[in-house]
């Protein structure tokens, strides 16, 4: 058996908890401005508001006239998470199986615990509960006031419109063709031959024919707090020396451990953050070429780091967080791509960066630009790489042999067209005057964005001596030879 928990006019309620005599004077929440004359519908209302003549739905002005001394409220975000979680943990105190449908809605499996329902009831918010044999059937007789604390079958929801079968994923365009089909509730719907609804209008239309008859049973979208991996130290005396740090680390990594290997997890990266003394710190991420379960393979990268790392100030705190994955249990493929010893190769990158920097290590791989050289940097911790996409397609019969960098020279210019024109290389490898030209050729990119904007002009020029070069002219007035070819 199934139960559905719901807090009816939930954002009224999350707006007004606390408030001792919140429910004596008529009160509304508002919802977003909707039609075209941009009315302002009620989202929820109280108890006394519909005792007033006032319902969910209508427009603000309506309801004021109906009811002057409404109180009209906004939607609080904040006490509503407050109060969904409030609902949470009154139903993980019944069973940890629970799925949350919606911020005011809960369903459970009480396969086990069916008795305990009678114990859900709260001082401090109404809770709605019914049971069913199948979570759907829950969901849509729980925000029935009548079914509250029933044992419901498809029989007790047959009197009620076939709109509640927007709980179920049916839409304003699925209610107009029932309508059209003169179908106004649940039952005359239930009443219908399933294969003829299936074959006029879809599968989807049967599937809710099937959830309504409780022929299928779907498996609950089960709730589970995410699991962190964190550790920290606090030196009593502030230090600077790597004996401690490490000794420090060795005991965090070695209680993360255990929580992996007991969950069956693996790290595949991990984070530590150094706070030193007078207020700086100092963070580093460390991603693993393999999913790591040991504390010798994680403890030997950050003692690659913590090595090459030079300390500004001493150490005052520790902290350690573990990002995880599953754990591979594939065979290794000796003649394949994979490396046989990962954890030597993780800690050369990590020797690496520490040399160059972070961030300066990693793949080349060239990005969608045709800007020159142009290159971003893959991570690279896992040698599992893909090849880029499209092949090499060349210019020109005659290969360019590229400089790099490119070889700044001063060129001897006039303007055509508003735009240069190279007469004569006077600097560089090639001095000498420009005989025959191709181009220009402009070339731009990322003109959106104005720190990675580029613009260029390019010829491929001839010399009196005969050789062919690659000229490039970037603004304001900036020449460079990119190559030769030959």
């Amino acid at each position: 058996m199934f139960a559905a928990l719901h807090i009816p006019e939930f954002p009224l309620v999350a707006a007004l908890r606390g408030e001792a005599s919140g429910e004596l004077r008529p009160a509304a929440v508002l919802g977003e401005r909707t039609g075209r004359k941009g009315e302002l519908p009620l989202l929820a209302v109280n108890r006394a508001a519909r005792l007033a003549g006032v319902a969910s739905g209508w427009s603000l002005n309506r309801a004021l006239v109906r009811c002057p001394d409404l109180r009209v409220l906004t939607r609080d975000p904040e006490a509503e998470a407050a109060l969904s979680a409030a609902l949470v943990s009154r139903a993980e105190v019944l069973t940890p199986d629970l799925e949350i449908t919606a911020a005011d809605t809960v369903i459970l499996d009480l396969s086990l615990r069916r008795s305990a329902l009678k114990t859900i009831a709260s001082n401090e918010f109404e809770i709605w509960q019914v049971t069913a044999p199948t979570p759907d059937l829950a969901l849509l007789a729980v925000r029935v006031e009548r079914l509250r604390g029933k044992v419901v079958t498809a029989a007790d929801l047959e009197a009620f419109p076939v709109a509640m079968l927007h709980w179920l994923g049916a839409c304003e365009k699925d209610f107009n063709l029932l309508h059209l089909w003169g179908l106004r509730t649940l039952g005359e719907f239930l009443k219908l031959p399933r294969q003829a609804l299936a074959e006029r209008l879809g599968a989807e239309v049967a599937r809710w024919h099937d959830l309504l008859h409780g022929k299928t049973c779907r498996m609950l979208r089960l709730n589970r707090p995410i699991e962190s991996f964190v550790g920290e130290h606090g030196f009593e005396e502030p230090t600077a020396a790597l004996e401690p740090l490490l000794f420090a680390m060795k005991r965090l990594l070695q209680t993360i451990a255990l929580q992996l290997l007991a969950r069956h997890l693996a790290a595949d990266r991990l984070d530590f953050r150094l706070v030193l003394e007078g207020g700086g710190e100092l963070r580093r991420q460390l991603r693993f070429p393999e999913p790591q379960t040991g504390v010798g393979g994680m403890l030997a990268l950050v003692q690659t780091a913590l090595e090459s790392q030079q300390l500004p100030a001493a150490v005052v705190r520790v902290e350690v967080a573990v990002g995880t994955t599953f754990a591979t249990a594939a065979q290794r493929e000796w003649f394949g791509r994979e490396l046989p010893q990962p954890e030597r190769w993780a800690e050369t990158l990590a020797r690496l960066e520490a040399l160059l920097g972070p961030g300066r290590v990693g793949i080349p791989v060239p990005p969608e630009s045709f800007q020159p050289d142009a290159f971003a940097l893959r991570p690279a911790a896992s040698v599992a790489t893909e090849a880029p996409n499209g092949t090499y397609r060349p210019d020109g019969a005659v290969p360019l042999r590229r400089y790099r960098p490119a070889r700044e020279v001063a060129v001897a210019s006039e303007w055509r067209e508003q735009r240069p024109w190279p007469l004569a290389l006077l600097t560089g490898p090639h001095p000498g005057r420009i005989v025959a030209w191709r181009g220009p050729f402009p070339r731009s990119g990322a003109w959106w964005d104005s720190d990675g904007a580029w613009q260029r002009l390019e010829w491929d020029v001839q010399l009196e001596d005969r050789h062919l070069l690659r000229l490039a002219w970037q603004a304001p007035e900036r020449w460079q030879i990119d190559g030769n070819y030959g």
